[in-house]
């Protein structure tokens, strides 16, 4: 009887400790069991997607001893076309905006630095641990190209190449590239292969960390709204990372702007001062940059400092 006993004790034990395991990593919300509003998990790299969207925005929220650690272990690999502009103007922007200046002899105000620090060469990755680094475009073969469409990153064999190439000559290790309007028409399998491509990079090049993304939302366009919703989901169900540029374009002042239904640009950004669209929707990519740069880093929000 006494060992029977023990026999369904030991089970018990067991059970409650499976019990506990799961609920601590499949919940939903953060690591302090709260929900993010965005839909992902909100946890560490390395167990859950992470989404960085329009909630992720409020850059008081980091601490600076995070921001200092981008700028310190990050070197960015970014390609783009004309909208991707937007996120570098976003940054250089806030960097302006956050700068400490010092008077020269000639009278001229001069920036000395900035607490979001950026410093981005064409085809080069400028060497510095006071700045936010990034080297723009795609190099091969002794070329320098900064606007790079689906064909020159990941589309076909060649651009591959190229990455690869990038990859394994500069000192990066953080990788994306971002869609100018090919979501208003890509169809799914096309979308899966751009898909397929980031995930074969990833085995390739575990090193370093690749960015996916969602196009832009300057179209009321339902096929662009289900491509955007086709890597919203591949990257939640893989957990992989997420810049999502279209829900970014959506909202303004906690108002999300639908056109016919479909989340498309919020009035406010409509404009052609950058990237074509206004600066304020730069900046806002820019601050949502620094969020998804930081939980690269190993921020947890609402987490403990370093």
């Amino acid at each position: 009887m006494k060992d029977l006993r023990l026999i369904v004790i030991v089970i018990l034990v067991i059970f409650c400790f499976l019990f506990f395991v799961n609920c601590k990593t499949t919940g939903n919300g953060d690591d302090n069991g709260n929900d993010n509003g965005n839909g992902d998990d909100n946890g560490t790299p390395d167990t859950e997607a992470i989404i960085v969207d329009h909630t992720c925005t409020d850059l008081s929220q980091i601490p600076t001893e995070w921001i200092d650690k981008v700028k310190e272990q990050l070197n960015l690999h970014y390609a783009h076309t004309s909208h991707g502009e937007q996120i570098i103007i976003g940054l250089e922007r806030l960097a302006q905006a956050n700068a400490v200046y010092s008077l020269e002899v000639e009278k001229k105000s001069t920036p000395l630095s900035s607490k979001y620090n950026f410093w981005y060469e064409n085809c080069n990755i400028p060497s510095s641990t006071n700045h936010l680094t990034m080297m723009d475009g795609q190099y091969y073969d002794d070329y320098c190209e900064t606007y790079v469409s689906p064909d020159l990153y990941w589309e076909s064999d060649y651009g591959m190449t190229i990455t690869r190439s990038v990859l394994n000559s500069f000192n990066v290790n953080v990788s994306f590239w971002a869609w100018c309007s090919q979501q208003d028409y890509y169809s799914q399998a096309e979308t899966q292969r751009y898909l397929d491509r980031m995930s074969q990079l990833e085995t390739e090049f575990p090193d370093v960390t690749f960015i996916y993304m969602t196009g832009n939302a300057q179209s009321a366009d339902q096929n662009r709204l289900d491509r955007n919703d086709q890597v919203r989901n591949y990257c939640r169900e893989n957990k992989k990372i997420l810049f999502d540029f279209a829900d970014l374009d959506c909202w303004y002042n906690g108002e999300q702007h639908k056109e016919d239904g479909i989340p498309t640009e919020h009035p406010h950004y409509n404009g052609d001062q950058a990237g074509h669209t206004t600066f304020a929707s730069c900046e806002n990519k820019g601050k949502a940059s620094w969020w998804l740069l930081a939980r690269i880093a190993g921020w947890v929000p609402g987490g403990d400092s370093l």
